[in-house]
């Protein structure tokens, strides 16, 4: 029997979430809010081709949480590249900017959501480990840039972490915040497709919503657990 994968944890329903006093929703971008994974996956398969190796499910698993410069080093140290990381790292830029700037989608249903959340008052913010410059030029090409408040990416924290630390998503509380307003972990939702992003929100006290990916949760066999653990769900938009 085909598993029900709609029914692990409820769906953040907004005007109930508005009702319960949260103010910010947190988005990440890639398998998040676009429909990217795949793109990152066939360039790993081809550089890593190109040097006669294949991508496993555990380079996968690091890679997709780190912020391109330590995916950079990671890769080159584990496969010992003859490439700088930094020569790693304009190589992956190069073959990935055209994408998001002329080709990425959103998920279905997700320009949908956006424009119930900007109605009912929420205000909404971006939290990724896409470099600056690809982040913006999806959120260009996608027509949804002046929906979002701010955008933070790991670069603005001086790609000291990743998204397994609750930094990035504090920091969104911290922009959002201002004289007799202020946002608390506790009144904001994070919206992610990795699991390891997710422990780093509720390391920080915020309320967590699970988004289904192929790549990003590991498909039908990692959601489960995913979404069970996470406040909310969602399957579709």
């Amino acid at each position: 029997m085909k598993k029900d994968l709609t029914s692990f944890a409820p769906y953040p329903d907004l005007k109930a979430l508005s009702k319960e006093g949260v103010k910010l929703l947190i988005f990440d971008l890639d398998g998040t809010l676009l429909d990217s994974m795949t793109v990152w996956h066939d360039v790993d398969k081809e550089f890593l081709g190109r040097y006669g190796y294949e991508v496993t499910p555990e380079y996968t698993d690091v890679v997709k949480r780190a912020t391109i410069e330590d995916a950079a080093r990671y890769t080159q140290t584990k496969y010992r590249i003859p490439l700088t990381w930094q020569e790693i790292v304009d190589a992956w830029e190069s073959m990935v900017y055209g994408f998001y700037r002329s080709e990425v989608c959103l998920k279905k249903g997700a320009k949908e959501y956006l424009d119930e959340a900007k109605r009912l008052g929420f205000s909404l913010c971006v939290t990724t480990a896409l470099s600056r410059r690809n982040a913006e030029a999806s959120l260009v090409h996608t027509g949804v840039r002046n929906m979002f408040d701010f955008v933070i990416t790991l670069e603005d924290l001086g790609n000291k972490i990743d998204k397994t630390s609750p930094d990035i998503f504090l920091r969104a509380t911290d922009y959002i915040s201002a004289p007799g307003i202020v946002v608390t972990p506790d009144k904001a939702v994070v919206f992610d497709d990795v699991p390891q992003a997710m422990k780093g929100a509720k390391a920080g006290g915020f309320r967590t919503c699970a988004v289904y990916d192929n790549i990003g949760c590991g498909g039908p066999d990692g959601w489960e657990s995913f979404a069970a653990g996470c406040d909310f769900s969602v399957y579709e938009f």
